[in-house]
């Protein structure tokens, strides 16, 4: 699912919801002024088939109008039955040799994932084949927008379970060119294919790249891709600590985001094993895993804070899809958590930090209404931090599209700057603006 608010930014008559499904019922639908909702997917051009997974709305040619990317996972029309040979895990004492189990996706054929502009009438085209993204079949399950070279074009870092993932960069808005293996973010640290899943994307060590970050299934550990600023990555998951933490566990939903309002970007993380029947076979695995939590100290240090960040952290759970949005309107981003099979998880941010904020509903005019692909700076003090306005992420889920902008201790903000992307050029600064609420700042218009 993959949702957009209509704030009235631009036309009332907008994109607002897409819906992903298998088997290739995906559900494209319009919000209309009373709120209601009509199903235009008939009219809408949009006809992904097969298994469809994550979506994401982003303007690729930078003519001002959200298209849509469409990730695909596997072949799944013939239904195949899985023994211990071609399922997750091995075998374990007592189990017979004739149960079948949960099928890993190695076995199923991978297929294109799809592509569609908008034309800007209520239709989109499917432009996969021209633009290069048909051209590479894969296994997806999490894909995330963000410009990771700083040309002003957004790119793709789509991941795919059990092959190598899929970092599609941007060239002038016509092709997207595949890079995931000489970028450094197709395989893991060891060099070897895993089974990706949730994805993000985000600065967090603030030196001007975007970084990026994927969930795998456990033996594997989870990978963050550290932005080299010449369309390469290492994978800092050693050093950082993070594959130590999450060598037995299996990540769907995750985000990174400022759950403090310290001005740098932590990172959440849902999991949960994939078969249900893995505590049966496999030692120190299990179905229901814990949630993690990880703040940012700074200079790309990452501190795993799970174990003092409450109950719900000290839980297991068979968690999937997360989405990261301000519930209570209290400018500190609350956490809800899809489980499989179960009731979600609701996280309430209890701002114990009291640091203070600026919240921000962009609105584009020239450019895309979502403001998707704009920089994003406000200086605090005279030190001036930066953010990219990403989409989509993590694993099925849609976000809250309203930024929250960290500003710790300090009750005066010296200003805040938006560079609104392709095809606008615009810079809108606001000078000295109250803290602690949202701001709607549209376009060349500045706060409304």
């Amino acid at each position: 699912m993959n949702g957009r608010p209509s704030l009235g930014c631009r036309s009332w008559f907008i994109v607002d919801l897409s819906l992903s499904s298998f088997p290739g019922n995906n559900c494209f639908a319009l919000r209309r002024r009373d709120g209601t909702f009509t199903d235009v997917t008939a009219t809408s051009g949009i006809k992904a088939p097969g298994w469809s997974t994550s979506a994401v709305w982003f303007d690729y040619d930078n003519d001002g109008k959200l298209d849509l990317f469409v990730g695909q996972f596997v072949d799944y029309s013939s239904l195949k039955v899985c023994g211990i040979a071609n399922s997750y895990g091995g075998k374990m004492e007592g189990v017979p040799d004739n149960e079948t189990f949960y099928c890993i996706p190695a076995i199923f054929s991978p297929t294109p994932s799809h592509l569609y502009h908008n034309d800007g009438n209520g239709h989109f085209t499917d432009t996969s084949a021209e633009t290069g993204i048909a051209g590479s079949r894969g296994k997806a399950l999490g894909a995330v927008a963000a410009d990771v070279n700083n040309d002003g074009t957004m790119d793709l870092f789509v991941s795919n379970d059990t092959m190598a993932n899929f970092l599609f960069l941007n060239r002038a808005g016509k092709k997207f060119e595949e890079t995931g293996a000489p970028a450094g973010v197709a395989y893991s640290e060891d060099g070897l294919t895993s089974s990706g899943m949730g994805v993000d994307s985000a600065d967090f060590d603030q030196d001007g790249g975007q970084d990026l970050f994927v969930a795998n299934v456990d033996q594997e550990t989870f990978s963050i891709y550290h932005n080299n600023g010449d369309e390469t990555f290492n994978d800092l998951s050693q050093r950082t600590g993070i594959a130590d933490v999450t060598r037995l566990l299996s990540g769907w939903g995750l985000r990174f985001f400022d759950y403090d309002n310290d001005g740098l970007m932590d990172l959440i993380l849902a999991n949960g094993h994939p078969d249900d029947s893995v505590d049966r076979r496999m030692s120190g695995v299990t179905y229901d895993e814990p949630l993690l939590l990880f703040h940012n100290e700074g200079q790309g240090r990452m501190r795993n804070v799970s174990a003092s960040s409450g109950a719900v952290f000290r839980g297991r759970y068979p968690a999937r899809g997360l989405a990261v949005g301000d519930l209570n309107n209290d400018g500190y981003p609350d956490v809800v958590v899809a489980t499989n099979g179960g009731a979600p998880l609701i996280l309430l941010n209890n701002a114990e930090s009291r640091n203070h904020w600026i919240g921000l509903h962009l609105c584009g005019t020239t450019s895309n209404p979502d403001a998707v692909g704009a920089h994003i700076k406000w200086s605090v003090g005279g030190i001036v931090h930066s953010r990219l306005k990403r989409a989509g992420g993590s694993f099925m889920s849609s976000h809250d599209p309203r930024e929250i902008l960290g500003v710790g201790k300090a009750t005066r903000v010296d200003w805040v700057e938006i560079h609104w992307p392709k095809p606008s050029a615009r810079v809108d600064q606001v000078v000295n603006p109250h803290i602690d609420k949202y701001l709607t700042i549209v376009e060349g218009k500045g706060i409304q």
